[in-house]
């Protein structure tokens, strides 16, 4: 059973989901002064093992997308 998001969790979410396109870096770097980097890496990478984010690597950096609900996806 999955725990309920945190406060930072739904900080993370909201911060992907205003923006088309966020590279990781810029998702926690407001952050960084609450908790380290490599914390909200995992943070991050837990919101898209729950299928609420997903993410992509280019050459140089990992991408944040924010999910479309499959009600709200256009044809």
């Amino acid at each position: 059973m999955m725990k309920e998001l945190d406060d930072l969790d739904k900080a993370l979410l909201d911060r992907i989901k205003t923006a088309k396109c966020f590279s990781i870096r810029d998702v926690i770097r407001p952050f960084l002064l609450q908790r380290s980097e490599s914390v909200l890496r995992d943070r991050v990478r837990a919101l898209e093992l729950r299928q609420l984010i997903r993410t992509a690597r280019t050459k140089r950096e990992i991408l944040c997308f924010g999910v479309v609900p499959e009600d709200d996806e256009r044809a």
